[in-house]
């Protein structure tokens, strides 16, 4: 486990959107504290049950959080690419993990210590206010997610993931990330083969195609499937 210094950072912690509220002091403190850990792909990163003991934020590389059941299926709750942190909610109120976090490539990770960043809270009021503002903004996040569990169907639940993480080109045209058609069933909670038929169906209709695991999403997806 290397240290993090100026010749290895390839980004602050200042940039961080949980970070941002931090005086420039603390940042120094946590950088300086901070390690940068290096993980292979398909390796677990956080584990349900165990303790939270830092906050990580990525550096490079991708990586899921999910939550699963004795049967061994699994529910994708948040997903991760560079400069996103994850493991930050278990060190405010000292409880063990609720989800598991798993990489998707090989990832480096700031690893910055529980201790430090609650000493840093501690000493200034302004930044648990701004944690207080960011948890409620996730929130409401998660209550709409729940919401689309609840009332959407699987196309609709599908749609929304597409666009969720999609980014848009030069040409107008929108294109996710590397994404498995395992990896939007998780996400949407549904199957495999469902989620196939439906992309299957959209590429003959012309709304997509699938290139390298990235879905290009050509025109707007109708309404309903």
């Amino acid at each position: 486990m290397a240290k993090l210094n100026s010749a290895e950072a390839t980004m602050s912690l200042a940039d961080i959107e949980f970070f941002k509220m931090f005086p420039a002091t603390a940042i120094e403190n946590l950088e300086r504290a901070a390690t940068l850990r290096k993980f292979k792909k398909n390796t677990h990163i956080i584990v349900v049950g165990e303790e939270s003991h830092a906050a990580y934020v990525l550096v490079e590389g991708t990586a899921y959080a999910f939550t699963d059941d004795d049967d061994g299926n699994e529910f994708i709750v948040g997903t991760f690419g560079k400069g996103d942190c994850f493991g930050e909610l278990g060190l405010l109120d000292g409880q063990s993990r609720t989800a598991n976090v798993i990489t998707t490539s090989a990832c480096q990770c700031l690893v910055v210590p529980k201790a430090e960043i609650n000493h840093e809270i501690m000493k200034e009021p302004k930044v648990s206010q701004a944690i207080i503002h960011s948890l409620v903004g996730r929130i409401r996040g998660m209550t709409e997610d729940v919401s689309c569990l609840a009332l959407m169907d699987v196309y609709g639940r599908l749609v929304r993931a597409l666009k969720n993480s999609s980014s848009e080109q030069p040409d107008g045209t929108l294109v996710t990330g590397r994404i498995t058609h395992q990896e939007l069933a998780s996400r949407v909670g549904s199957s495999r083969e469902m989620v196939s038929k439906i992309l299957k169906e959209l590429r003959v209709g012309g709304y997509i195609s699938i290139e390298n695991h990235c879905v290009h999403i050509h025109k707007e997806l109708p309404d309903r499937w």
